[in-house]
């Protein structure tokens, strides 16, 4: 503070002191406006040394951010999949996982399983949200690329009421009748187009609501897998198989589709490389083999 502006000071005015006081009073002005200086230059220190630390950190956040992917990470490919029981289960077991392994782990990639509804994995292929899909017809997908060896077979079955009298045809037996099957599945693609024009179709979401809807006549026929619907019997109880016929109405080859990316034909043609070699040495259809138990169709090709 400086003395020599103030009028007073112990209530007495400054011009009244001697010079010796006021000395005395510009030397004590001149000291604290020294220590005001001090404070306020460690205040400043302490807020850019704080401000340097905060720079420091976010620039270490946004590096972390903007590394690109590691080894680690290309190495991975993560297949969507509807789960299916001794096929993709959600752990990680089954058939069609031991094949993805036995095709990619000898190159260095790991498998990533993603388990989402099948018309859920379709989106996450369309949307590039992963590598691959699981489970796909011939041209199902449109922009996905299909590598050119078939992995499964679909044996689809037309599903009725043993009391519905069906008295069968082939396809021709469900034209003009209900008919249901999966959201995604796409049997109108497959089946002759004089029976889809006069079919009435429904899409349902679980094969359960299917089942459900065949059993109390809201349906004539219901279509699906001839070993998901065995495993559905087999798992529940309160559905008799006994009470339903299944008729073979169409056999499907199963894909494995890629992302359409670089990444993704570079994908399908090591699939069809590897693919090819373990079906010539016998190793997929030893692993079928191992999985005997479980309702599984190998393709006649194979």
């Amino acid at each position: 503070m400086d003395f020599s502006r103030r009028l007073y000071i112990n209530g007495k005015k400054y011009s009244d002191y001697d010079i010796k006081d006021r000395d005395k009073f510009d030397l004590q002005s001149r000291r604290n406006a020294k220590e005001e200086g001090k404070k306020a230059a460690g205040i400043g220190g302490v807020n850019c040394k704080k401000s340097l630390v905060a720079v420091i950190m976010l620039s270490v956040c946004l590096s972390i951010w903007m590394v690109p992917k590691t080894d680690a990470a290309e190495k991975t490919i993560s297949f969507a999949t509807e789960e299916w029981k001794d096929a993709t289960e959600r752990d990680g077991t089954g058939l069609y996982w031991d094949i993805l392994r036995a095709v990619y782990e000898s190159e260095g990639y790991g498998i990533q399983p993603i388990i989402r509804s099948y018309i859920g994995s379709v989106n996450l292929l369309k949307n590039h949200s992963v590598d691959a899909m699981i489970g796909a017809y011939v041209d199902e997908i449109e922009n996905g690329v299909y590598p050119k060896n078939h992995f499964a077979v679909d044996i689809v079955q037309a599903l009725y009421k043993k009391t519905s009298n069906v008295k069968w045809s082939g396809s021709q037996s469900i034209r003009g009748k209900k008919v249901a099957w999966i959201e995604g599945y796409s049997f109108e693609q497959y089946l002759p187009a004089s029976v889809i024009v006069s079919t009435l179709i429904r899409r349902v979401d679980t094969r359960e609501l299917g089942i459900h809807l065949l059993n109390t006549s809201k349906l004539d026929f219901f279509l699906d897998a001839e070993g998901d619907l065995k495993d559905f019997f087999r798992d529940t109880p309160e559905y008799r198989m006994n009470d339903f016929a299944m008729k073979t109405i169409l056999e499907l080859k199963l894909y494995v589709v890629f992302i359409n990316s670089k990444r993704g034909e570079n994908l399908a043609r090591l699939f069809d490389r590897n693919f090819s070699r373990l079906l010539k040495s016998g190793t997929i259809k030893k692993l079928y083999e191992k999985y005997s138990a479980a309702n599984f169709t190998i393709p006649s090709s194979f």
